[in-house]
């Protein structure tokens, strides 16, 4: 659902910044900065397995990523 990946994705962005983690620092170790363009502004498809990589990096859980998230 688009809007869900717009949700999830504005809060991996707000996240990430509040932590204070540059796009590069975090890309080095979980995807690419084009990967993660897209999946802040909403626009990727992504797994599951991604999603148990950018929690952990951001100090979640996947259920704290997506929660409140239909």
């Amino acid at each position: 659902n688009e809007h869900a990946k717009q949700i999830l994705g504005e809060r991996v962005e707000r996240t990430r910044k509040a932590l204070g983690i540059s796009k590069v620092d975090f890309c080095v170790a979980q995807e690419s900065a084009t990967y993660l363009d897209r999946i802040e502004d909403g626009t990727a498809n992504f797994t599951l397995k991604v999603l148990f990589k950018i929690a952990p990096a951001l100090g979640m859980t996947v259920s704290e990523l997506l929660e409140g998230i239909e």
